[in-house]
């Protein structure tokens, strides 16, 4: 997942969101009475609980198809990939995936449907796989893991889409998107490091097609790289200087409450009309100005209720931020990624992956992923100690697809070494690029390049100094990896120079 922070920390149980009552609201609203602290207090902390998700998930569309200053600027309805593996200099993004190369596309079903073409694709897992503006995933998903090789067409169309649909397509390629918005994630595995299969996985990526119904009606129904789809730039909701913004999740106060208000007036991000939560949630928000069609104006607001904002504000982001830290499904110490138990009710979990993991929480259905900051005697993880890691050849992860195990700085970003190597992955030990020995895979993380030559096959070199920490993701994950009752190693740590594990 493209995040800030895609430590991809696993679910918490539903929370229960502190809220103003409904008679409440409405005996307010009725009588006129004029906002009190606590009450703004407590509304602006249930305007982010709801909103960091969406809010972050608009930033994310903002600098992708509408702002032209933007390095990641491609527009809507166009898929745009990474070339090549992200280097350990790249921040763009925490914690990401080593194996895969991503792929991007900000899509909107408001106007017409959108066409995506794919060949048949074989001996590389590839997705496409499909989030609104909540963060809720598609059901459906495109792929090799989702049994749909190639050749293949999809037509997207949006809820409230009543167009004609064009020939040539059956039941089965055409989906009803529940938001005028979607974000598209794809991938494509990388199964060596070598030149040839990049070549190989570049030509993948620019076979698969994006692009509205009317791009591909203008192209004689035809498939098109990514670069060859015409760009064109959003037209969604803004105000002067929010190019300037870098991390949402950061805005205070008053700043947080404008974003807020572009989710509000934008038509494409679809609200839930069913959902009596947010219905009365919105009804609250008015108080505060946040209201769909009327521009925020902040100057409306007194100095003590501004005040309280800020402080509803710091107050949620700290209870989403601790949500996101403890939450989890416990793996033998490892903090499980998953989906399951997960409720679209539960705001501050869903406020913690918009906070840390923009787009999480990842469907079980197609990975999950074990976050790991502590080893095997619960100590932090530090550059300064060696360690191993073994999996046992008859107990590998139960996986339909692969496995890797990238290490991460404290910050959640590659760490630099001389072999460029920033994971471990069961396509090496496919292809022989690993030592096994006694029915076990042993894995060396530690600073400095083993002396052993077995060792150094092995090697996954960690910083110098400092904290690190992992996110293992399991692609196509079995039961034990989706309820955590898989018998995953720890992180054990090696005293001194002769090796000796300290259990």
């Amino acid at each position: 997942m493209i995040t800030r922070r895609q430590s991809l920390a696993a679910l918490a149980a539903p929370t229960v969101l502190p809220i103003l009552t409904a008679a409440t609201e409405n005996s307010s609203a009725q009588t006129g009475a004029p906002i009190s602290p606590d009450d703004a207090r407590a509304i602006a902390k249930e305007a982010f609980l709801w909103g960091m998700h969406p809010v972050a998930i608009y930033h994310l569309r903002y600098n992708t198809a509408q702002n032209e200053k933007s390095p990641r600027f491609e527009g809507i309805n166009r898929l745009a990939w990474d070339r090549k593996p992200l280097p350990a200099s790249d921040r763009t993004a925490t914690t990401p995936n080593a194996t895969t190369l991503y792929g991007m596309a900000m899509l909107d079903f408001a106007k017409e449907p959108v066409v995506i073409i794919a060949p048949e694709i074989r001996g590389h897992y590839w997705s496409l796989q499909f989030a609104d503006n909540y963060a809720r995933w598609w059901p459906m998903a495109i792929g090799s893991q989702f049994n749909a090789l190639g050749p293949l067409k999809r037509l997207l169309i949006g809820p409230n889409w009543a167009g004609k649909l064009p020939e040539g397509f059956v039941g089965a390629e055409i989906t009803q998107s529940p938001s005028d918005f979607a974000c598209l994630l794809g991938r494509v595995a990388l199964t060596d490091d070598t030149p040839d299969e990049l070549k190989l996985v570049n030509g993948i990526q620019d076979s698969i097609t994006v692009m509205s119904l009317s791009a591909w009606e203008a192209a004689k129904r035809q498939s098109l790289p990514a670069k060859d789809v015409p760009v064109v730039k959003g037209d969604y909701p803004t105000y002067p200087g929010m190019e300037n913004i870098r991390e949402p999740g950061k805005l205070k106060g008053l700043d947080f409450l404008r974003w807020v208000s572009l989710v509000l007036n934008d038509k494409s991000f679809t609200k839930q009309e069913d959902s009596y939560q947010e219905r009365i949630a919105f009804a609250r928000f008015e108080k505060l100005g946040l209201k769909a069609g009327v521009p925020f104006d902040p100057s409306k607001l007194s100095t003590d209720i501004v005040a309280a904002v800020e402080a509803g504000i710091e107050e949620a982001r700290k209870e989403a931020a601790r949500s996101f830290a403890t939450s989890g499904r416990d793996m033998k110490g490892w903090n499980l990624a998953t989906d399951l138990g997960y409720k679209d009710t539960d705001w501050v979990t869903r406020a913690g992956f918009g906070l840390l993991a923009v787009l999480g929480p990842v469907p079980s259905r197609s990975h999950t992923a074990a976050h790991g900051l502590k080893d095997s005697r619960g100590q932090p993880l530090s550059g300064e100690n060696r360690y191993t890691f073994t999996f046992e050849l008859n107990d590998m992860p139960p996986v339909s697809e692969f496995w890797e195990m990238p290490l991460y700085d404290s910050d959640g970003y590659f760490v630099d070494n001389p072999i460029n190597r920033y994971s471990i992955n069961s396509y090496m030990l496919q292809r022989g690029k690993l030592h096994t020995e006694d029915g076990k895979l042993v894995i060396y993380i530690q600073s400095d390049e083993p002396k052993d030559a077995n060792q150094r096959k092995n090697w996954l070199p960690a910083p110098n100094s400092g904290g690190f920490q992992f996110s293992v993701r399991f692609y196509g994950p079995g039961t034990p990896l989706i309820d955590g009752s898989y018998n995953m190693p720890g992180v054990v740590r090696v005293e001194g120079t002769g090796g000796r594990a300290l259990q």
